[in-house]
Formats: C-alpha cells, structure tokens, sequence
C-alpha cells in the first residue's frame, strides 16, 4: 500500500505540473485569472513533491494535524478564493486587498509563534479522533479551532463585489466552483480524522480531480459565451473611432467589410471578451485569412486592432450617455478583460487618458 500511496503523490505531482503550464501558456493578455490558478496549482506541486521526497528517504513528514500543516491548508484554500475573486471581479485585487484575504491566516499565524514563544508543547496526534479525548489542552483547542477555519473562506465567494455583467461568471458558475471546493475540504477533513493509507491515498484522487475540474471550467466552461446583443445601436457603434486610412470603396471585398461591420453593429460582438478571430470568421463564412486581409485593406493592422478600437468607441458612449457609473465598469462592459488592458489600448487609440479625453472634449474632469 506505501507503493501505492507513493506513486499516487507523485502522479498527482506531474498532474498538477502539467496543468499549471497548460494554465500559464494558455493565459490571455490582460487577464489575470489563469495566471492566479496557475500559480496556485503548481504550489500544490510543491506540497506534493515535498511529501514524496520525505517518504522515499524513510522519513517521517509532517504530521497532518499539526499546527503548521493547518495553517498551510487554510493558506491554500484562501489561495482557491483569489482565484474567483479575479474572475468575478477583475482587477479588484491589489496588494492592499489581498493582505486582507490573508489576514486570517496571518492572525492565526502570529497566535501559533506566540503561543510557541510561550513554551507551549504540541502534542503529536495523527488524527483528529486522538485529539478529541483532550480538548482542555491550548494545544488541540487552537487546532480544532484551525480546522473550523478551513471552510470559513469559502463563504466569501458570495461576497465578491461584482464589477462586470458578463453571462460566464453568473452564480451557477460560482455555485460550481463552491461545491467542488467544498468537496475538495470534506475530503481533507476526512483525511484529518481517519489515518489510514486508504484514506490518504484516495484524498490525492480526489484533490487532483477537483483541481483537474476547476481548470476545465476555466479553459472550456466559464470562457464559453455568447455576444451580448444590444438593446441599442449607436452612430459611434457604426463607425469605429479611428477612420480607416483608405474608404471601404477600394477594398478588394467591399461586401464582406460591409457584411463585417453589419455584423458587429448587430450583435456588439465586441463586447465578448472572448470573441476571436476564428469565431468572428466562422459568424462571416469566411476564414480568418481573408478577413485579416479585409481589416488591412481597410486601414486595421490587425484583428485586435479593429476590435479594440470598436470597444473604446463603445466606452465612450456608455461614458457619455452615463449608461456606466464609472470608468471601470464601462471599460468592461465594452469587452476589455482589465483595467490596465483597456487603458493601454485607450492611450494608443486616443493619445490620452480617459480624464484627460473627456476633459479636452467636454471641460470637465471625471475620475477614474
């Protein structure tokens, strides 16, 4: 059974592995959610390894019920809750926010090297049924206490304030995400109470399943929408912010720029943050050669190029009829993924900042 237990660690290590570079090369300029998962699945990697090289050299490693491996654990599933933090809410986090997710786990922390700066001993359990016959030590008390805390950052998940209205991160997907965390936690306190190869050895199925299906909701599930159709159409919709160098006239397939911009006035398909090339092509019945071609001919370096200058066009009707309370909200309405994103395309396009573009224009300062 050690063989197996073994072997399953370490399968579950190159598992975990693989994902967080499939995460991290498989990341979308401006977005930081993949790159979050991804760095929190390759910590896992770590705890794996680390627990293998300590059983194939004969040693003993960390008792699971110990203090430090409790606060590893409550780190780690505040860790899961940055994740969805990015997702529903993008750009959101900043360091002073996520000193405040960790704020727990630093609490907890500090009572544990006081407690040690103390004298305080800590028993060696190996379960938490060996625990329960001594509740009135400090000791097992604070690491009951530890245990509670593991599910507690869970709940935060529906308090993220909501910064985007997108159809791909609606409460199903967080209801989701939830149960699957959850599962992921009942199957390390199962761990916590039962010490059994059996046991231990099944939790890294499960730990590496639920990883493996919150990267398949991030690769194929969450980043599956649909256009967002729009309620109306505006001139500035119509025609892009920057006019084109060279008139539809004289390019090679004035149908097709006709049919594309149609289109796009139709269904704001821009404000997709995941429309691409090949989607736009296939809702066309071209292929995406010809349509890059078209886009050139018509004064657009590129697909993205033509893409985000429709959606600066479109933030600054949201800004200017007032449809967006702020300049955030608006940006991400019009498709950009983040705020630093959407102000460097804003920069490019403008030569300007949004306070500045709207200062020039309408003499009034409004904030960011």
């Amino acid at each position: 059974m050690q063989n197996v237990y073994l072997a399953t660690i370490f399968a579950g290590a190159l598992i975990c592995l693989l994902t967080s570079l499939l995460l991290f090369f498989r990341r979308k300029d401006g977005e930081r959610s993949r790159t979050i998962l991804a760095c929190i699945v390759l910590f896992s990697v770590f705890n794996y390894l680390t627990r293998f090289v300590t059983l194939s050299n004969g040693e003993i490693p960390q008792l699971i019920v110990s203090a430090p491996m409790l606060l590893l654990a409550i780190f780690m599933v505040i860790s899961y809750i940055m994740y969805p933090v990015e997702v529903i809410s993008p750009g959101w986090l900043n360091f002073r926010r996520i000193i405040k997710l960790y704020s727990l786990c630093i609490i907890l922390l500090g009572i544990y090297l006081i407690s040690l700066w103390a004298k305080v001993e800590y028993s060696p359990y190996n379960s938490l049924l060996e625990m329960f016959s001594h509740t009135g030590q400090f000791d097992v008390w604070f690491r009951l206490l530890l245990v509670f805390f593991i599910f507690m950052p869970i709940l935060f998940i529906f308090f993220i304030p909501y910064t985007r209205r997108y159809n791909n991160t609606d409460y199903v997907w967080i209801k989701k995400y939830v149960i699957t965390l959850s599962i992921n936690c009942l199957a390390y306190i199962l761990v916590l109470t039962f010490d059994t190869p059996v046991v231990h050895t099944l939790y890294y199925y499960v730990s590496v399943g639920c990883s493996l299906f919150i990267v398949y909701m991030e690769l194929f599930v969450r980043l599956i929408g649909k256009p967002v159709l729009a309620e109306t159409t505006t001139q500035k919709a119509e025609e892009p912010l920057l006019p084109c160098d060279e008139p539809a006239s004289k390019s090679k397939n004035p149908v097709l720029i006709d049919k594309l911009n149609a289109y796009m006035v139709k269904t704001c398909a821009w404000r997709d943050p995941d429309l691409s090339l090949n989607t736009l092509a296939q809702a066309l019945c071209t292929n995406r050669t010809t349509l890059t071609q078209v886009m050139q001919e018509n004064g657009y370096e590129s697909y993205t190029t033509y893409v985000n200058n429709l959606r600066i066009g479109d933030f600054l009707d949201q800004v200017e009829s007032k449809q967006s309370v702020n300049f955030q909200e608006a940006f991400f309405d019009a498709g950009f993924r983040s705020r630093a994103t959407a102000l460097r395309n804003f920069r490019q396009i403008t030569g300007t900042t949004p306070s500045e573009y709207f200062q020039r224009h309408n003499g009034k300062i409004r904030r960011e």
